[in-house]
């Protein structure tokens, strides 16, 4: 159970209740075993730098899929604040699946992260790809993300969580290319499982990014229905990826909005500038054909301004 103080009271040593119950294996994520939740779609709140996560209006992060420039990302993070964007979001390691793709800027790319941040106060949404850079993806963003390739790397779940129980960090979860209910649970559960230890509530958010099927008319197939399903399942915020799940600009905000009827509690949307060019520095653009232009963007908040998020 949550308790006043913010805090989760353990699991006696994270051992199966008895009888065994359907949710056992994901016991500290499942909706049912929450007397707060069961029953209703109403959602955990947190704090992420004084943006209130899980709350009545959806939140909404948003930027460049990946950092390319300096004057590329500062100018994109202006423009999503100013849309009215809660977070920015920004690859500075990204796993591609050619080995020729751009890859990220690394180090290079958090520090223009930070000094986004520091310029607009969004706090920064950003990939962890592997144990390895944990540590060095903690000390810059304050949502660090498990993308869809990684969902059931298990060692890199049970590292970020750690690092985000201890250090007060936000975890943001993808699904994976062709995840059951289940398996999505029970990667949420991992990182559930290390905020318990520490006493601390679960600062994870679920992200429906599509699955890999499609009819050669987008990149992958968004999945509403599994959002709402996720939603039904468990009482961590759970939000939709329109452009990662199409890879199509001009449906991005269409089911962005298929989303939201569904029950999303925010957006992860990728934009672009307003004259951004397919190629930046003789590189091109990560997912250039899915990024909303800054203008487009700005219109589509306008639209959803009035919205809220589904409690029952």
């Amino acid at each position: 159970m949550l308790e006043e103080n913010g805090s989760r009271s353990r699991v006696k040593d994270l051992e199966p209740p008895s009888p065994r119950s359907e949710w056992d294996e994901y016991r500290l994520v499942a909706r049912d075993n929450q007397e707060e939740f069961y029953g209703n779609l109403s959602t955990i709140t947190f704090t992420i730098r004084g943006i209130e996560v899980g709350a009545e209006k959806p939140f909404i992060i948003a930027g460049p899929c990946a950092v390319h420039s300096r004057e590329q990302t500062l100018e994109i993070a202006k423009s999503v604040k100013e849309a009215g964007a809660e977070m920015l979001r920004g690859g500075a390691y990204k796993p591609r699946t050619s080995p020729y793709s751009f890859q990220g800027l690394g180090i290079e790319a958090l520090e223009i992260l930070a000094e986004a941040c520091e310029i607009t106060g969004l706090p920064i949404v950003t990939e962890v790809t592997d144990q390895g850079k944990v540590d060095e993806v903690g000390d810059y963003a304050d949502v660090m993300q498990i993308g869809a390739r990684n969902m059931q790397n298990f060692a890199l779940l049970v590292q970020v969580g750690e690092y985000a129980a201890q250090h007060g960090k936000a975890v943001l979860l993808k699904t994976g290319p062709l995840p059951k209910l289940k398996e999505v649970l029970c990667a949420a559960e991992y990182l559930a499982v290390e905020y318990d230890r520490k006493g601390r509530i679960p600062k994870i958010i679920l992200c429906e990014r599509g699955i890999n099927m499609n009819d050669g008319l987008m990149r992958n197939t968004p999945r509403p229905d599994f959002l709402t399903q996720l939603r039904r399942a468990t009482y961590l915020p759970v939000i939709g990826d329109p452009s990662h799940s199409t890879g199509r600009r001009d449906l991005v905000r269409e089911f962005g909005s298929e989303y939201l009827n569904a029950g999303a509690n925010g957006l992860l949307i990728d934009v672009i500038r307003n004259n951004e060019e397919p190629y930046i520095d003789g590189v091109e653009v990560c997912d250039f054909k899915q990024g909303l232009p800054a203008a487009i963007f700005a219109g589509y908040m306008e639209s959803i301004k009035p919205r809220t998020v589904k409690q029952k």
